[in-house]
C-alpha cells in the first residue's frame, strides 16, 4: 500500500510539473510585452564554438529620424492554432496574438545595431547636413506576424527603410526577416522571442546595406 501511495504521489508531481507551463500559455486578453532582446552572438553561446562576431570595418553614425508602424491592424501579431491530440492533428481552435505599441520595439532593435559597430542615435540628422560616414534613416514597420506550425513557432517581419545620404540623395529598401523556434508551452514569451528573431534578421539585412552606403558604394538592384 505504501508503494502504491508513493507511485500516486510521484504521478501527481509529474503532472503538476507538466501543467505548470500551461499557466503561462497564450492569453488572448494579455498583449505581448513588445520588448526587444538581441539574440546571443555566436561567441556567447555555450553550445557553439567561438565565432568572430560581425562588425563593420569603420564606424558609421546612423541617425534614426523616425520610426513608424504602418501596419493596417496594429493590435494583431499573429495566431496560435490549438490542435486535437489525434493522429491527423485536427485543428481545434485558433487564438489571436495581441500586441502593444510596436514603435519602441522596432526602435530598440535599430539601436541594437551598435553591436555591429554603428553609432545609432534616435535623433534627426544635423540641420547642417550629413557628413561623411553618416546616414539618416526613416523606418516603417510593414509586417510583424507569428504563428504556430506543428511543434514550432514561426515569424515574418518586414521593414521599409528610407535612407538619406550626405549631399541629400535618398534611397529606399525593404527587408524581410524570418524567425523560428521550438514551441514548448505556447507561451506569450515564446511568441515574443520568435518575433524578435524575425525583426533581428530584417535589421541585419539593413546593416549590410547601411555599411555599403557608409562606404560610399551603391546598393545592388532590388530583386524583382
Amino acid at each position: 500500500m505504501t508503494r502504491l501511495r508513493f507511485h500516486h504521489a510521484a504521478v501527481l508531481v509529474l503532472l503538476a510539473g507538466a501543467l505548470t507551463p500551461l499557466a503561462h500559455a497564450v492569453d488572448e486578453n494579455e498583449p505581448l510585452s513588445m520588448v526587444f532582446e538581441s539574440s546571443p552572438e555566436p561567441g556567447q553561446r555555450p553550445d557553439e564554438a567561438p565565432v568572430l562576431a560581425f562588425r563593420i570595418a569603420q564606424r558609421c553614425t546612423l541617425f534614426l529620424a523616425r520610426v513608424d508602424d504602418i501596419r493596417r491592424n496594429k493590435s494583431h501579431m499573429g495566431n496560435l492554432t490549438r490542435m486535437l491530440p489525434t493522429v491527423h492533428a485536427t485543428p481545434r481552435r485558433v487564438e489571436s496574438l495581441r500586441g502593444g505599441d510596436a514603435v519602441p520595439w522596432v526602435r530598440d532593435a535599430l539601436l541594437a545595431t551598435r553591436r555591429y559597430g554603428f553609432d545609432a542615435l534616435a535623433a534627426a540628422p544635423p540641420a547642417a547636413g550629413l557628413a561623411r560616414r553618416q546616414l539618416g534613416a526613416e523606418v516603417s514597420l510593414r509586417l510583424a506576424h507569428a504563428w504556430s506550425v506543428d511543434l514550432n513557432l514561426v515569424s515574418h517581419v518586414a521593414i521599409k527603410v528610407d535612407y538619406r545620404l550626405p549631399g541629400g540623395a535618398t534611397v529606399s529598401r525593404q527587408y524581410h526577416g524570418m524567425g523560428t523556434r521550438a514551441n514548448w508551452a505556447s507561451a506569450n514569451g515564446e511568441f515574443m522571442t520568435v518575433l524578435n528573431l524575425g525583426l533581428e534578421e530584417a535589421v541585419r539585412g539593413m546593416v549590410n546595406d547601411a555599411e555599403r552606403l557608409c562606404d560610399g558604394r551603391p546598393l545592388p538592384p532590388e530583386a524583382p
